[in-house]
């Protein structure tokens, strides 16, 4: 799934880059588009499940500015049991590449590690 997400003022530091703390947010909100189309992060709490980070990354290759539009691909790049883990590619309009993120997430239930829903499998 790719998103196309656009950088605005609040994402950038006072070179009108994103900071690199910034990418995080993408992430998120790219994650939150993939699991929309499995039917949400509404239905994964219905199930009695949430999702909660265990490690994360990203690597830099090119700043974005303020104006650009990234796309965000979202894409798992390993399903345990009780873990999910998701690439983020993240390029310019243009192709080029800017930065490539990577989030683990565990499935809990009443804070403990449980199986993932079939949502996420």
């Amino acid at each position: 799934m790719i998103s196309r997400l656009p950088v605005r003022p609040r994402h950038c530091d006072a070179q009108a880059m994103v900071h690199a703390v910034r990418y995080y947010e993408f992430f998120e909100d790219a994650f939150l588009d993939w699991l929309g189309e499995r039917g949400g992060y509404d239905r994964l709490r219905r199930e009695g499940a949430d999702l909660v980070i265990r490690a994360s990354g990203c690597e830099h290759h090119a700043p974005a500015r303020l104006g650009d539009v990234l796309a965000v691909q979202s894409a798992p790049s390993r399903v345990g049991t009780t873990s999910l883990s998701m690439t983020f590619t993240v390029r310019r309009d243009a192709g080029e590449l800017v930065a490539v993120g990577t989030i683990t997430y565990v499935c809990v239930r009443d804070g403990r590690p449980s199986a993932l829903p079939p949502m996420l499998r």
